[in-house]
């Protein structure tokens, strides 16, 4: 499938990921990261721009578009995949790191959204994904700024949905769980029992990776899901399927 895409993050984590799956599948990315040095894995390929910016700032969003359209032609497909950890004490919390979430998980989803729609029109429609969590789906210890932000961005891709159905524009969010990136390689390596213990919680009694929450992106945005939109998928081996009230199947000894 020769998909146009802009993902975003695409320096590392998913946002790599997804951007390796497109190319792999014949597509072209317009890959947008804020340093250079997180896009020197794309040298040499031509079906890769890099695109070094920042998701908060409206003119970077409207230039990343642009470069799709210049380099390959239309725009199929945008990836919203950048994001901050945010946690801490309601009590105690510095509220500048509350803002800086919904800055980038929420606000940021936005003007992405916002500067990609001229150029669907021009397309003839095309597919928006943006990456939650399935912290979005309910609260969490400590995680309020993250998890009003995610929850946030899983009703933008639902009220998006509605908006723009009738410029056969599909929106679709994902809600990865504990996925192995470099955001979440701080848990494994300063509180390796919190790591163990999470993964208890995962009826698949693993972290899931980055590749296996690229392919899903790649398939919302794929004509195979074509008659999808306004959904906010989890891809957390489980962890969100259960009522809360008892614990996963232990693993086999």
């Amino acid at each position: 499938m020769n998909t146009v895409a802009v993902v975003t993050g695409a320096g590392s984590g998913i946002g790599r990921a997804t951007a390796e799956i497109i190319l792999a599948n014949g597509g072209s990315v317009v890959a947008f990261d804020t340093t250079a040095e997180s896009l020197d894995w794309l040298s040499g390929n031509d079906n890769a721009v890099p695109f070094v910016g920042d998701v908060t700032r409206q003119d970077d969003n409207r230039a990343a578009v642009q470069h799709a359209e210049t380099a390959f032609g239309r725009l199929d497909a945008l990836m919203l995949n950048a994001g901050v950890p945010a946690s801490g004490s309601i009590e105690t919390l510095d509220m500048e790191v509350f803002d800086r979430s919904i800055e980038v998980n929420l606000r940021a989803v936005v003007l992405g959204v916002r500067e990609s729609i001229p150029a669907f029109r021009r397309t003839g429609g095309g597919s928006i994904v943006i990456t939650a969590s399935a912290t979005a789906l309910g609260g969490e210890p400590n995680r309020w700024p993250y998890a009003a932000a995610k929850a946030g961005a899983v009703n933008l891709a639902r009220s998006f949905a509605l908006d723009l159905a009738n410029d056969r524009i599909r929106v679709n969010a994902v809600c990865p769980g504990p996925i192995s990136t470099g955001m979440t390689r701080r848990i494994e390596d300063n509180t390796p029992d919190r790591y163990e213990a999470l993964k208890t919680m995962i009826p698949l009694h693993r972290w899931g990776t980055a590749h296996e929450v690229g392919e899903v992106i790649a398939f919302l945005a794929s004509p195979l899901a074509s008659f999808v939109t306004g959904v906010a998928i989890p891809v957390d081996g489980g962890a969100t399927c259960g009522s809360g009230q008892t614990v996963p199947v232990p693993a086999p000894a």
